[in-house]
Protein backbone atom coordinates (compact mmCIF):
# COMPACT_ATOMS: atom_id res chain seq x y z
CA UNK A 1 0.00 0.00 0.00
CA UNK A 2 1.14 3.27 -1.22
CA UNK A 3 0.38 6.55 0.83
CA UNK A 4 -0.01 9.37 -1.39
CA UNK A 5 -0.58 11.74 1.59
CA UNK A 6 -4.45 11.95 0.88
CA UNK A 7 -5.35 9.75 3.81
CA UNK A 8 -7.17 6.42 4.48
CA UNK A 9 -9.57 7.15 1.52
CA UNK A 10 -7.13 7.34 -1.53
CA UNK A 11 -5.56 3.83 0.13
CA UNK A 12 -8.68 2.14 0.21
CA UNK A 13 -9.57 2.90 -3.24
CA UNK A 14 -5.72 1.98 -4.69
CA UNK A 15 -6.72 -1.26 -2.53
CA UNK A 16 -9.78 -2.06 -3.90
CA UNK A 17 -8.39 -1.56 -7.63
CA UNK A 18 -5.70 -3.86 -6.91
CA UNK A 19 -8.25 -6.58 -5.98
CA UNK A 20 -10.53 -6.11 -9.17
CA UNK A 21 -7.43 -6.24 -11.05
CA UNK A 22 -6.27 -9.64 -9.86
CA UNK A 23 -9.68 -10.80 -10.15
CA UNK A 24 -9.89 -10.21 -13.23
CA UNK A 25 -6.56 -11.75 -14.25
CA UNK A 26 -7.67 -14.78 -12.29
CA UNK A 27 -10.07 -15.21 -14.83
CA UNK A 28 -8.46 -14.62 -17.58
CA UNK A 29 -5.64 -17.59 -16.39
CA UNK A 30 -9.14 -19.79 -16.03
CA UNK A 31 -10.20 -18.96 -19.10
CA UNK A 32 -7.16 -19.73 -20.59
CA UNK A 33 -6.48 -22.58 -19.22
CA UNK A 34 -10.13 -23.74 -20.74
CA UNK A 35 -8.80 -22.34 -24.43
CA UNK A 36 -5.67 -24.47 -23.77
CA UNK A 37 -7.40 -27.73 -22.35
CA UNK A 38 -10.11 -27.49 -25.73
CA UNK A 39 -7.06 -27.01 -27.83
CA UNK A 40 -5.01 -30.10 -26.76
CA UNK A 41 -8.20 -31.99 -27.14
CA UNK A 42 -8.63 -30.77 -30.81
CA UNK A 43 -5.25 -31.48 -31.75
CA UNK A 44 -5.10 -34.93 -30.61
CA UNK A 45 -8.27 -35.16 -32.44
CA UNK A 46 -6.80 -34.30 -35.36
CA UNK A 47 -3.88 -36.51 -35.02
CA UNK A 48 -5.46 -39.30 -34.02
CA UNK A 49 -8.17 -38.98 -37.05
CA UNK A 50 -4.35 -38.47 -39.55
CA UNK A 51 -2.91 -41.24 -38.19
CA UNK A 52 -6.05 -43.42 -38.76
CA UNK A 53 -6.28 -42.37 -42.88
CA UNK A 54 -2.88 -43.09 -43.03
CA UNK A 55 -3.23 -46.62 -41.68
CA UNK A 56 -5.82 -46.99 -44.30
CA UNK A 57 -3.92 -45.38 -46.77
CA UNK A 58 -0.68 -47.64 -46.30
CA UNK A 59 -3.61 -50.86 -46.32
CA UNK A 60 -4.82 -49.12 -49.43
CA UNK A 61 -1.51 -49.38 -51.48
CA UNK A 62 -0.45 -52.56 -49.64
CA UNK A 63 -3.78 -54.29 -51.72
CA UNK A 64 -2.61 -51.78 -54.96
CA UNK A 65 0.57 -53.41 -55.03
CA UNK A 66 -0.52 -56.90 -54.68
CA UNK A 67 -3.69 -56.75 -57.62
CA UNK A 68 -0.68 -54.73 -59.81
CA UNK A 69 1.42 -58.21 -59.33
CA UNK A 70 -1.80 -60.30 -59.83
CA UNK A 71 -2.36 -58.65 -63.30
CA UNK A 72 0.74 -58.88 -64.44
CA UNK A 73 0.81 -62.49 -63.76
CA UNK A 74 -2.55 -63.33 -65.61
CA UNK A 75 -0.71 -61.12 -68.24
CA UNK A 76 1.84 -63.56 -68.73
CA UNK A 77 -0.44 -66.40 -68.28
CA UNK A 78 -2.56 -64.84 -70.91
CA UNK A 79 0.54 -64.58 -73.63
CA UNK A 80 1.53 -68.32 -72.35
CA UNK A 81 -1.88 -69.86 -73.46
CA UNK A 82 -2.40 -67.59 -76.88
CA UNK A 83 0.93 -69.51 -77.45
CA UNK A 84 -0.39 -72.96 -76.66
CA UNK A 85 -3.91 -71.47 -78.72
CA UNK A 86 -1.55 -71.02 -81.50
CA UNK A 87 0.42 -74.34 -81.50
CA UNK A 88 -2.59 -76.24 -80.96
CA UNK A 89 -4.23 -74.78 -84.07
CA UNK A 90 -0.97 -75.87 -85.97
CA UNK A 91 -1.22 -78.75 -88.47
CA UNK A 92 2.01 -81.06 -86.76
CA UNK A 93 0.12 -80.90 -83.20
CA UNK A 94 -3.03 -82.56 -84.83
CA UNK A 95 -0.91 -84.82 -86.38
CA UNK A 96 1.09 -85.51 -83.38
CA UNK A 97 -2.02 -85.92 -81.09
CA UNK A 98 -3.11 -88.22 -84.41
CA UNK A 99 -0.33 -90.37 -83.82
CA UNK A 100 0.02 -90.42 -80.00
CA UNK A 101 -3.47 -90.41 -78.89
CA UNK A 102 -5.35 -91.89 -81.54
CA UNK A 103 -3.25 -94.06 -83.12
CA UNK A 104 -3.40 -93.24 -86.71
CA UNK A 105 -1.02 -93.68 -88.97
CA UNK A 106 -0.48 -92.00 -92.50
CA UNK A 107 -0.94 -94.66 -96.06
CA UNK A 108 2.19 -96.30 -96.37
CA UNK A 109 3.21 -96.83 -92.36
CA UNK A 110 2.60 -99.79 -90.21
CA UNK A 111 2.00 -99.53 -87.21
CA UNK A 112 4.05 -101.92 -84.32
CA UNK A 113 2.67 -102.61 -81.51
CA UNK A 114 4.44 -104.26 -78.81
CA UNK A 115 3.94 -106.67 -76.17
CA UNK A 116 3.61 -105.01 -72.87
CA UNK A 117 4.52 -106.12 -69.44
CA UNK A 118 1.47 -105.71 -66.72
CA UNK A 119 3.27 -102.32 -65.76
CA UNK A 120 3.83 -100.63 -69.20
CA UNK A 121 0.16 -101.75 -70.11
CA UNK A 122 -0.67 -97.59 -69.35
CA UNK A 123 1.36 -96.73 -72.51
CA UNK A 124 -0.10 -95.92 -75.79
CA UNK A 125 1.32 -97.68 -78.81
CA UNK A 126 3.52 -95.58 -81.05
CA UNK A 127 3.68 -95.73 -84.65
CA UNK A 128 6.87 -96.92 -86.85
CA UNK A 129 7.01 -94.54 -89.73
CA UNK A 130 8.28 -96.17 -93.02
CA UNK A 131 10.56 -94.96 -95.17
CA UNK A 132 8.75 -93.96 -98.17
CA UNK A 133 8.51 -90.39 -99.33
CA UNK A 134 4.89 -89.78 -99.91
CA UNK A 135 3.53 -86.16 -100.31
CA UNK A 136 2.03 -85.05 -96.40
CA UNK A 137 -1.33 -83.92 -96.10
CA UNK A 138 -2.89 -87.06 -97.33
CA UNK A 139 -5.73 -88.30 -94.48
CA UNK A 140 -5.14 -90.82 -91.90
CA UNK A 141 -6.10 -94.25 -92.14
CA UNK A 142 -6.07 -96.68 -89.21
CA UNK A 143 -3.97 -100.26 -90.25
CA UNK A 144 -3.28 -102.67 -87.90
CA UNK A 145 -1.19 -105.32 -89.43
CA UNK A 146 -0.81 -108.43 -87.16
CA UNK A 147 2.75 -109.54 -86.85
CA UNK A 148 1.93 -113.12 -87.28
CA UNK A 149 -0.20 -112.77 -90.94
Amino acid sequence: MISTGKGKVTELKLHRENKEQGGKIRRRSGRSKLVLILSVVVVAYVVFSLGNQFKKLQAMQSNMESLQSQVQELKSRNAALREEIKQIKSDSYVEQVAREQLGLVKPGETLVVQAQSQQENNKKPQPVPAKENKPQGEGFNVKYKNIYD
